[in-house]
């Protein structure tokens, strides 16, 4: 059983991840905190809500940092729409923000669980950066700590950045030399695996209300990548998910990471230095896409 704590900056890929972890009996979410990234918190962790309540995922959602350590905010609209999650129409929830503060439950439950608890942050590296710095052992007593950031070659948001890093680099850069185990599934892994039109229109079909969420979402987040010159979306966060439930679907380098923080050009781009044998980062080079989608198909057929 792998028991996880989602960070998560809810838009069409993290409610994927959330599906994909809640449909998964192999996984145990003991919490999700919902950070600033591809749009403002308000609407990361109005978007957290809604999915949790919708799919009926009982673990608590708290609200984590709103902005960056350090730089301006960005966020991803143009590509996640104005709410952030622009296509499913939710009923009225019932479920609301747990009490208490995201970054301190992240601490308080890694140092009560040591080397049990794994964080995956599928936005901006903000809150488990905060984390870190206001309790360095999380470093030493989290069991791995699986983001979804980061590329060995280009960026999607500038030439040398990827999205989630580029939001908050600073953050990034005192996580990736925490010396806490790392895994990174960046571009160079998680553009293997592409949404096709054929692919949605199985899923049209299935009688579950987690497909039909699905599927409004990924017609508004399809829509969204051909106007940014795509064919298909790319299912970056739930590869976080898919690693947990199958490492070896997945081949990797360990090697050293750090993050450019000063470049006018490169701000923001994950530098891979020497091959290592410990330490360092599991960076995911390969995957095997069809095993994802069998697994997607698995976890909605276990949802309600």
């Amino acid at each position: 059983m792998e028991r996880i704590i989602m960070d998560v900056d809810t838009g069409h890929d993290d409610a994927v991840a959330l599906v994909l972890a809640a449909g998964s009996p192999q996984i145990q979410i003991e919490g999700i905190v919902a950070v600033a990234g591809n749009q403002v918190r308000e609407r990361t962790l109005e978007n957290t809500l809604n999915v949790c309540d919708y799919l009926d995922i009982e673990a608590p959602v708290f609200a984590g940092l709103d902005r960056p350590i350090v730089r301006r905010q960005i966020t991803a609209g143009n590509i996640h729409g104005k709410t952030g999650l622009d296509g499913p129409v939710f009923p009225p929830r019932t479920k609301q923000v747990h009490p208490g503060n995201g970054v301190r439950f992240i601490i308080d439950t890694v140092l009560a669980n040591p080397h049990e608890i794994t964080l995956v942050p599928t936005g901006p590296l903000t809150d488990i950066a905060m984390a870190i710095r206001m309790e360095p052992a999380v470093a030493d007593l989290v069991k791995e700590i699986v983001f979804m950031g980061g590329s060995t070659g280009e960026g999607n948001v500038t030439y040398s950045a990827e999205f989630n890093i580029f939001a908050d680099p600073e953050a990034a850069q005192i996580v990736c030399t925490s010396g806490a185990p790392l895994v990174m599934m960046g571009l160079d892994v998680t553009l293997q695996v592409m949404l096709t039109d054929e692919r949605l229109d199985t899923y049209r079909e299935f009688p579950k209300k987690a497909a039909s969420m699905f599927c409004a979402s990924m017609d508004n987040y399809m829509a969204s990548c051909r106007r940014h010159g795509h064919d298909y979306p790319a299912m970056h966060d739930p590869c976080c998910i898919a690693y947990l439930l199958d490492r070896d679907m997945f081949s990797f380098e360990r090697r050293e990471l750090q993050i450019e923080l000063q470049g006018a050009l490169t701000y923001g781009r994950t530098v891979v230095g020497p091959h290592l044998d410990e330490g360092g980062a599991l960076i995911a080079k390969k995957t095997k896409p069809e095993q994802f989608w069998n697994m997607l198909d698995t976890a909605f057929r276990n949802l309600p």
